[in-house]
């Protein structure tokens, strides 16, 4: 069975999760410093910032069990600052108390960024919720519906789970036993909830959808518009419902190069860079197993640089002459006729090894399935290397879609990184950085993510002096913006 990109971003949130939890009281008890802090500083909305902090402690540290269940539903106001000051209060207890990786910051910032998509945007799932797209089709004006329900199959026979009409919430009450081993015994028994004349003027129809069945009741001669509109607005709803759906599948292939990003950017030299992008391909996609390969167009040779999870000194001393593996050969021709007219270059998935590996590096590595991905320069195409995966020895896998896009993102970002250690080589060293304690200390909040705003009251300082600190640091740095400063910083070992 195939790993996938979603079973992967989920271990990354498991993880930012059981970390959070190790620390559950520290955390709570520097949120309540944090909203007293608010309180006495800024004319904020307390009561706002309480249940922001009532709803993620329920989210955070409830039990495993509890965290399976559908989302908690969010009643209340709040807003991406508040969120921000609890994350970064997150932060600072966990580095406290605990040797902190950066790892372990992309694992907390994940949580948070779900969880804030949960309470941002759950306004808008509820319109793509069965049950408010069938109160709506009653409570219209426009559509003569008198009731509608969701019928489901329990124990070989169909219940009403639900009723929706415009004059009581629920009609089922106090009628369990309302159930049928056919929906036409169903729809008739609840025709029978009904006074015996309004039983003659209506009818129910069936409309199935996904595993269970919408119940429409109308009046008879009302039924032969109304079930084809109603037919049709459901496919209307279905196509909005799976186009939210993929918008949230493809939000979790782009935070999974955010990270990658993140890491390969901290790198301070060129050998640092090569062992972070080998470990990203790991860390941030589902794979087990990644080597590292230049490529030597000239020479037409690929060169092992690392392998992460494999034998590293076994990688490093492979020196292959492309023909030797007629897949990749084939591909690079490709590219020499149509590299500068492709917007990117492909990975390429290989189901089993053996059609295109030489026997002694099947053996060696235990090879199956694998997929090759690129490293190029996104400006020209120029290929760079590449990277190998897999899902560990001996292991078949597929890739999704999803995979496949984020693997061209991290080809392009690491070949970009590699491209400029490689040019950097070539320059004189650059000049010491000096910077004092306190524009260290606002560098950390920058690398952070916090505002102007939120470093200033987390320093106790005003605006304008870390505004100035801000300002000297990215001339310090011959820094254009935060994100170049944070980078350089970074990379110098300025800060970690």
């Amino acid at each position: 069975m195939s790993y996938t990109l979603q079973e992967q971003m989920n271990n990354i949130f498991k993880n930012g999760l059981t970390l959070i939890q190790n620390h559950k009281e520290e955390i709570i008890e520097e949120w309540n410093t944090v909203t007293a802090r608010l309180n006495l500083s800024r004319d904020r909305l307390p009561k706002n910032i309480e249940e922001t902090i009532h709803y993620f402690s329920k989210r955070l540290f409830s039990s495993p069990e509890k965290n399976k269940t559908k989302s908690l539903t969010v009643s209340f106001q709040t807003n991406k600052f508040i969120i921000t000051l609890l994350e970064n209060a997150v932060h600072k207890v966990i580095q406290q108390n605990e040797e902190f990786s950066h790892k372990h910051h992309q694992a907390i910032q994940y949580v948070f960024i779900k969880l804030s998509e949960e309470v941002l945007a759950q306004p808008y799932q509820q319109y793509f919720a069965i049950d408010s797209f069938l109160q709506n089709l009653v409570s219209s004006n426009q559509l003569p519906i008198i009731w509608t329900a969701i019928a489901v199959k329990r124990n070989h026979q169909f219940v009403a789970e639900k009723w929706f009409n415009h004059l009581s919430p629920d009609l089922l009450h106090g009628n369990d036993h309302v159930k049928s081993n056919t929906i036409y015994g169903l729809s008739e028994l609840l025709l029978d909830q009904m006074s015996a004349e309004e039983r003659l003027k209506y009818t129910v129809f069936p409309v199935p959808y996904e595993d269970i069945t919408i119940l429409i009741c109308v009046q008879k001669e009302d039924g032969t518009h109304v079930v084809p509109f109603v037919s049709y607005a459901l496919q209307v709803f279905q196509n909005g419902k799976e186009s939210f759906s993929v918008t949230k599948q493809d939000q979790q292939w782009k935070d999974s190069v955010i990270m990658f990003n993140e890491t390969i950017l901290r790198s301070r030299n060129y050998p640092e860079a090569v062992e972070n992008i080998t470990a990203g391909f790991v860390n941030y996609l589902p794979f087990e197993r990644c080597a590292l390969f230049s490529y030597s167009m000239d020479k037409q040779m690929g060169i092992g640089l690392f392998g992460h999870h494999l034998d590293n000194s076994a990688i490093q001393n492979i020196t292959e002459d492309i023909s030797n593996l007629p897949i990749i050969q084939n591909n690079l021709q490709i590219l020499e006729l149509f590299g500068k007219s492709l917007d990117y270059l492909q990975p390429i998935y290989i189901k089993n090894a053996e059609v295109g590996f030489p026997s002694h590096y099947i053996k060696q590595f235990n090879l199956r399935s694998v997929i090759i991905a690129p490293i190029f320069l996104a400006s020209n195409n120029k290929l760079l290397g590449a990277a190998i995966l897999d899902q560990g020895p001996s292991k078949y896998f597929k890739v999704g879609q999803e995979t496949f896009t984020a693997l061209i993102k991290f080809g392009q970002s690491a070949g970009e990184i590699l491209a400029k250690f490689s040019s950097q080589e070539e320059k004189p060293p650059t000049e010491e950085i000096n910077l004092t304690p306190r524009e260290i200390e606002v560098l950390h909040l920058m690398a952070e993510g916090y505002s102007t705003t939120e470093a200033a009251s987390f320093l106790n300082l005003s605006e304008y002096t870390v505004r100035d600190y801000v300002s000297a640091i990215m001339q310090k740095m011959d820094a254009r913006n935060r994100t170049e400063a944070v980078a350089r910083a970074l990379r110098e070992g300025l800060i970690e």
